[in-house]
Parts: structure tokens; sequence; C-alpha cells
């Protein structure tokens, strides 16, 4: 009997997967939509926390400009760099207001004195007002947290007169001021269920009364 070679398919090569060194396999990127790339060819990214924080040369033109050529700390050497009165470390943008000429020595020494250092940021406190060191979008955050807080506190105090009722019956009704955890608790209360809560606290409070009162003319003793 002749041999019979039986047809096999072919094998395909598999794709090489690349691995990263913990040896784990990467995972390929999917290619960006085209709509998506147009969106992005014009998107502009933001100045970062750390950009904010260098002098721009016009604003740099300005400091110059406005001093007198001479170091405020020593009186004597020109001031021939510039400080940030509140450190970039901690945030102090790169804006007018911030910025001190100083002579090389002075500006070094005073970067690594913290009592030089509040020395000089409470000058600039008196002359520029708190926050000095504040750029455009610091003072934008700044505002929307001080209107939040104060939406808050506005509706704490809505709140707290809402309930006044219902605290003048606990207080009524235990004798003393109530704590604040107590206050809290009635805070968190829907309307509806203060309502529900006043209603079922007066009750209480009027058959406690009634049963405080005698009967008829009062009690007579034999």
């Amino acid at each position: 009997m002749e041999h019979q070679t039986f047809w096999k398919p072919e094998k395909k090569a598999k794709e090489q997967k690349s691995y990263s060194s913990l040896g784990k396999a990467k995972k390929e990127k999917k290619p960006t939509p085209e709509w998506k790339k147009d969106v992005l060819a014009h998107h502009q990214k933001g100045q970062s926390s750390k950009d904010r924080c260098e002098f721009k040369d016009d604003v740099l033109s300005e400091i110059i400009a406005e001093s007198d050529g001479i170091c405020p700390a020593c009186k004597n050497a020109p001031s021939t760099t510039t400080h940030h009165v509140m450190p970039k470390g901690r945030k102090g943008r790169g804006v007018k207001t911030n910025g001190l000429r100083m002579c090389w020595p002075c500006h070094d020494t005073t970067q690594t004195n913290e009592e030089l250092l509040q020395y000089w940021i409470s000058v600039f406190r008196d002359k520029y007002g708190d926050r000095f060191w504040f750029d455009e979008k610091d003072w934008e955050e700044h505002n929307h947290k001080q209107n939040k807080q104060m939406q808050i506190e506005k509706e704490k105090a809505e709140r707290k007169q809402q309930i006044k009722p219902v605290m003048d019956l606990l207080t009524a009704a235990a004798g003393r001021s109530l704590r604040a955890n107590e206050i809290r608790l009635l805070e968190t209360f829907e309307d509806k269920e203060m309502t529900v809560f006043a209603s079922m606290m007066a009750d209480v409070l009027g058959k406690a009364q009634e049963e405080q009162q005698p009967f008829g003319y009062g009690h007579f003793y034999d």
C-alpha cells in the first residue's frame, strides 16, 4: 500500500508580545479616533503650579524698574537678583507683589534664614495685604472657596432657624440646653421628618403637663 500524505493547515506565526521589565505583557495603545484628534489639536494646557511660580519677563522688568537699584537689606550693594518673598516652595507666585530685588549675598542669606524670611513677608503683607503672593488663579480659587463656605454657613443658619421651635420643645422637655451633638442630629432631619417629630414632641409635652395639673381644686388632706 502506497504511503499517502494528508493535507494539513498551514501554521500561522504567533505575534510576539512585548513585555515590561516586570514580565507583564504590555497593552497596545488604541489608536486615537479622528474626531478626538481634532479636539486635542485645539486644546491648550494651562500653566502648571511650578510655571506659575516663575517671574515672566514683563513682570521682572516692572520689578526692576520700580526698584532703586540698591539692595534694601544691606543698603549698600547693587540689587542684581529677584527674591520670591513668599518662597516658590510655599507656592509663592511669580507676581510683581511677590518680587524683591536684592544682592546675591543677601538673597542667599534670606532664603536660608527663617527669621529674615518672615521679616520680609511681614513687610510685604503690610504693603500689599494678605496673600500678596497670589496670582489670578489663586484668587479665583480662594474666592470660590470663600463663597462656598459662606453659602454653607448661610444654609446652617437657615436650618437652625427652621428647627428652633423643635429645639425649644426639647429644651423645655429636658429642662436643659441642647448639646452640640443633639443639635447636629436635628439638623440631619428632612423637613417632613422634622414636622412629624415636632408634632410628636408637642403631644408628649402636652400630655406631661396634663398629668402634672391637680384635679379640681387640688388635694385636701384630713
